[in-house]
């Protein structure tokens, strides 16, 4: 049995990892969770100008070290939210911090009426398109009222889409 996905590991993290919703996180924690995930994608201080654009920011933390963060930003007139960012530091993956996380977000975005949350995801990371998929996203959505309020993407990118 694999370890990380024990009940009494799972119950430990819950009680240790803590999630919480703001914008006043510090920089550098988002920095140092998000940079090794994603900096072939953010070279130079473009990471610092995505975690700018997002207009709402969840961060876990265990033991005082930030160890995952959600960069999210308000989309289009139906009420949308756009994930900017999404990710958990690797050694931190496989805990279920990710779950919880995504989670906490869906139910923000209920209890505020938001209408939609959207995101994209390389089309080659079977690891995150199961976690959203398993929160309820889907793949193959009929977008036609949204088309010209969703970001493009191109061929590597697989956008998902989870109707709250």
């Amino acid at each position: 049995m694999n370890v990380s996905s024990s009940p009494q590991k799972r119950q430990s993290t819950r009680r240790t990892v803590k999630i919480s919703h703001h914008l006043n996180y510090p920089l550098n924690h988002i920095e140092n969770v998000l940079l090794p995930l994603f900096e072939k994608d953010y070279p130079d201080d473009s990471l610092r100008v995505t975690i700018d654009s997002a207009n709402h920011i969840w961060c876990a933390y265990e033991n005082g070290k930030c160890i995952g963060c959600a960069l999210i930003t308000d989309i289009g007139s139906y009420g949308g939210l756009y994930v900017i960012l999404f990710g958990i530091s690797k050694p931190a993956q496989g805990r279920g911090i990710g779950t919880r996380l995504l989670k906490k977000v869906i139910k923000w975005s209920r209890k505020h009426s938001y209408t939609f949350i959207y995101l994209l995801t390389e089309y080659d990371n079977e690891k995150a398109i199961r976690l959203y998929e398993k929160a309820g996203f889907e793949k193959d959505f009929r977008k036609s009222f949204l088309d010209e309020e969703l970001p493009g993407y191109g061929d590597g990118a697989v956008p998902l889409i989870l109707f709250v």
